[in-house]
């Protein structure tokens, strides 16, 4: 912001704190002094993009109120207005091929009319609907181009949301190195941010952690942080999210019955009203966990569960968890031949058995089966497999388990799972 700017700036934020009723202390919350205050309505100091960024979320204003955005050509407003509007309907539904034509048609129309809010906002929901259709390498690409936006750029919330959508997109499409990195991003621009977004960085650093394999101790610190924001949340369904965070990590850790308890608390405060589609995924990642664990008891009740809703409402993704995860209850529960036939098939199709279906999991449960039928040779040489597969996922203590197993050392089960 130039000298010019800054003086036209310090005018409006006059104009707009006096309207709200508000002193010069009171609009600085404790953050800002009130003579930081006055000296930015006379011009005499210029606001960074972060000062910027607190001021509006306290009057509710935006770039262009502002006067730091360049106005829109009204001949574009109705056309992006509108499309935003029905593609916010479209992704409330659900309806994420709409979502993703409107939200694009907006995007395209904010671009024109030099409206980068609106740009930023349009791309985020097509970002969104990539990710929610099962198209996770895509939504990744375009959650990466959101955390340079100019938007992002000045406001860190924008930033923190993109980067975290980032890390989650990339967890989802096995990059787990990238989601990790993504995570530490979006937690590091989300430090001063409310909880909730704060929140939602933190479980996608933590996740991404979590299934790469790293030491519980290295996530503890984060956890920490997770376990102190959820009473500051308003929302039940929130702080299910962070319960159904924590109870992944206690389960990577070995903490079995802190991994029950805490999902037990997810289950009770996740709320199918909120996200019927998520709702149901927790009943799906909820089986892996304990499947890992070794543990069966509640798991077919809670694949009926998942799978009855899934099979509408999910994806490609999701139909490989289910199969992954019956495939390894059979096998626990002394069915090898089931579970080697439910894997095989996962295996040979050419959609569901892609690289970017997580085909680790799938060969590594494959191998698993052959070893319990007694087909030791080719186990071991299909413990080589599923490790090669881990190893370029970023599952390294999966893939060092693999490993082991294919020369036949005994380790523990372990499952892990996406939130």
């Amino acid at each position: 912001m130039d000298a010019s700017n800054a003086v036209q700036f310090g005018s409006v934020l006059r104009e707009a704190r006096r309207r709200q009723g508000l002193s010069q202390a009171e609009l600085g919350g404790g953050k800002y002094s009130g003579s930081y205050i006055s000296h930015l309505e006379s011009g005499r100091r210029t606001a960074s993009p972060e000062v910027v960024e607190f001021l509006s979320r306290r009057l509710g204003m935006s770039l262009l109120e502002w006067g730091l955005a360049p106005a829109p050509n009204p001949a574009f407003l109705g056309g992006t207005f509108e499309d935003l509007l029905v593609a916010e309907r479209a992704r409330s539904e659900h309806d994420w091929a709409a979502a993703i034509t409107h939200a694009t048609q907006a995007a395209a129309s904010a671009e024109a009319a030099a409206d980068g809010g609106r740009h930023w906002e349009a791309m985020y929901v097509v970002a969104q609907g990539r990710f929610a259709s099962g198209e996770f390498a895509e939504a990744a690409r375009l959650a990466d181009a959101l955390s340079t936006h100019e938007i992002a750029q000045q406001f860190l919330v924008a930033r923190a949301q993109a980067l975290s959508l980032a890390s989650i997109a990339n967890r989802a499409s096995d990059h787990l190195g990238w989601a990790i990195a993504f995570g530490a991003r979006a937690v590091e621009a989300a430090s001063a941010a409310p909880p909730i977004i704060l929140a939602e960085a933190l479980m996608s650093l933590v996740s991404a952690m979590s299934e790469a394999g790293h030491a519980p101790e290295e996530s503890q610190p984060y956890l920490d942080r997770l376990a102190a924001l959820s009473p500051r949340l308003t929302s039940d369904h929130s702080r299910g999210m962070i319960a159904w965070t924590m109870s992944g990590a206690a389960f990577v850790a070995g903490d079995i019955g802190e991994g029950l308890r805490l999902q037990a608390q997810a289950g009770d405060l996740l709320d199918p009203r909120r996200d019927l589609r998520l709702w149901l995924r927790f009943h799906s990642t909820a089986a892996r966990w304990r499947l890992g664990a070794g543990i069966t008891d509640g798991v077919a009740d809670l694949l009926q569960t998942a799978s009855l809703g899934l099979q509408i409402l999910g994806n490609n993704y999701d139909v490989v968890e289910l199969r992954q995860s019956e495939a390894k209850l059979a096998l626990l529960t002394g069915d090898a031949t089931g579970g080697y036939a439910t894997i095989r098939a996962i295996l040979d199709d050419p959609v569901l058995g892609g690289p970017e279906m997580s085909r680790g999991q799938s060969e590594l449960v494959l191998a698993e089966c052959l070893e319990a039928l007694g087909e030791l040779e080719e186990a071991r040489h299909q413990f080589v497999t599923a490790a090669l597969q881990l190893e370029v996922e970023g599952r390294l203590r999966q893939a060092i388990d693999a490993w082991r197993r294919s020369v036949g050392e005994e380790v523990s089960g372990d499952f892990l799972t996406h939130t």
